[in-house]
């Protein structure tokens, strides 16, 4: 019976997640130039409190905390990017033995899940933020951050045995690296790790909001094709979007302006009638 089932799964394959490098550059660029800003930020206290004489004892003691502030929010990155960098990876790997954590920028291994390591969840009283109802379960979450049964935004999670120890992973199948993020391709690791799972650990239990809130199929481990309608109202959103800008520009601008301005819209709208087809 199991390998009949395995025989009706489609071919596993190895995915490789695939770095968004204008977002990870972008992220990267700015806790620097946060971090910078913080430095600098410290360094003209200093001086203020070195050079203005007019200060009152308030002001004084109100400046040093900012220092303190600033420099233990400071100390807490160097120390996540320097002391916990060996923590971090930027690429996640699922194959036909598990889930691999890599890091590119030193060439290493920082974790492997392998999928015999995979457990069951306990049949007993759990306590905590992971309470599963399934071996392999998730977390649901709104567009707002906020935790909702049926959200768009699934944290996964499962227990695993390390050294006869059972613990608990959770897991977004996104970078921690301070250069990395969200990859490109998460729906493909997503769809991997469920099939992963299928082939070599078919006896788990999976929460079936993981495959809808995915869009995958799951009885042929397929995408679902997105709907035009949201795609539709993607475009006409930003179309009002950019009027509403214009309009901004318009009424704010010179005459020469104005025309630019008018020339512009009718422009987007040009293109925009040739890519329809109209």
């Amino acid at each position: 019976m199991l390998s009949q089932y395995k025989n009706s799964l489609p071919p596993f394959r190895t995915v490789r997640s695939v770095s968004n490098t204008f977002w990870d550059f972008t992220t990267g660029v700015f806790v620097l130039a946060l971090a910078l800003a913080g430095a600098c930020l410290i360094a003209y206290l200093i001086v203020e409190l070195y050079t203005e004489p007019l200060l009152s004892g308030k002001e004084i003691l109100g400046i040093i905390v900012l220092v303190l502030s600033i420099a233990g929010a400071i100390g807490f990155f160097i120390y996540k990017v320097v002391y916990e960098r060996g923590k971090r990876y930027t690429t996640t790997i699922i194959d036909e033995k598990g889930v691999h954590y890599f890091n590119r920028f030193n060439n290493t291994i920082v974790n492997e899940l392998l999928w015999s390591q995979f457990t069951e969840r306990p049949l007993g009283k759990q306590k905590g933020p992971y309470i599963a109802k399934f071996d392999i379960d998730c977390l649901s979450y709104n567009s707002r951050g906020g935790r909702s049964e049926g959200g768009s935004i699934t944290k996964l999670f499962w227990r695993i045995k390390v050294n006869e120890k059972e613990i608990i992973h959770s897991e977004y199948f996104t970078s921690s690296h301070l250069f990395g993020g969200i990859y490109t391709n998460r729906a493909d690791l997503i769809r991997a790790f469920l099939l992963g799972l299928a082939h070599y650990r078919p006896e788990l239990t999976i929460n079936p909001w993981i495959f809808i809130a995915n869009s995958i199929n799951i009885k042929d481990y397929t995408f679902y094709p997105k709907s035009i309608l949201i795609n539709v109202l993607m475009v006409l959103f930003f179309v009002l979007l950019m009027l509403f800008i214009a309009f901004l520009l318009y009424e704010s601008s010179t005459p020469l302006e104005q025309e630019n301005v008018l020339k512009m819209i009718h422009d987007v709208f040009v293109k925009l009638k040739s890519l329809i087809g109209f």
